[in-house]
């Protein structure tokens, strides 16, 4: 299983200086989805980056942007992915590409997250060996393949009539502690149990692109904002 990159970077020199060890427990998970307008969206979510960066206390950030477009688009995915992965890893995110290794590959991803086990070793042999390939799960028993499998992470999203999130959640962090992202459409609050529980990383999805503001970067500092209040506040380990 290889270590999810760090992708280090300067917030402000003073802070850095003073947290050289310093990593959020927890960091945001953010999903592009299939749109009209990439181009508006790609300047939406720079600003959305750069007001994570900006207001980071954190020497080292550790954030995803994932790529989820509709499987069935017309659109040319090649260029419109080439521009948020460009966007993403100069801001030092990390940029993944849903169920697609191929399109990884071509713009230069970070990985893929893959919704079948059957995705995640197609993908294996396709990307080279630091490549990400995480699993999408809504059961213990798919999180438990991917553990067996080795996969680098999983998410965790809630199915009908699956089980709770919270206890997926909590057998996950009792069983490994591999990274684990949570899907939802969390706002400041409701993200507490799963901050608090252990997650790796938060969907932030909703509240940056849906905030009352209409402002991508005040939904960004709100939910590290939450991060911060609930946390368990012990050092995130970095491998």
């Amino acid at each position: 299983m290889s270590d999810l990159p760090d992708h280090n970077k300067t917030v402000d020199r003073n802070e850095a200086e003073e947290q050289t060890s310093s990593v959020p427990e927890c960091g945001l998970y953010i999903i592009v989805s299939e749109i009209v307008d990439h181009d508006k969206k790609n300047f939406l979510l720079g600003q959305a980056l750069h007001a994570a960066n900006r207001f980071s206390t954190y020497a080292v950030n550790r954030h995803i942007v994932e790529f989820r477009p509709d499987p069935t688009s017309s659109q040319d995915l090649t260029e419109i992915a080439r521009a948020y992965c460009t966007t993403v890893q100069r801001n030092g995110f990390i940029f993944l590409v849903f169920d697609n290794a191929q399109l990884a590959r071509d713009v230069g991803a970070d990985g893929v997250l893959c919704s079948s086990l059957k995705h995640c070793s197609n993908a294996r042999k396709l990307l080279d060996e630091n490549s990400i390939i995480g699993l999408r799960a809504s059961t213990q028993a798919a999180a438990q393949s991917a553990l067996s499998l080795d996969l680098d992470f999983v998410s965790f999203f809630s199915a009908p009539n699956g089980i709770p999130l919270t206890s997926l959640l909590n057998w996950w962090t009792t069983a490994t502690e591999a990274p684990a992202a949570i899907e939802g459409a969390f706002d400041q609050e409701s993200c507490a149990p799963f901050v608090a529980g252990g997650a790796t990383f938060i969907d932030a999805s909703h509240h940056i692109w849906t905030h009352p503001s209409g402002n991508p970067m005040q939904g960004a500092v709100n939910m590290l904002d939450a991060i911060e209040r609930h946390g368990k506040k012990h050092p995130f380990p970095v491998n």
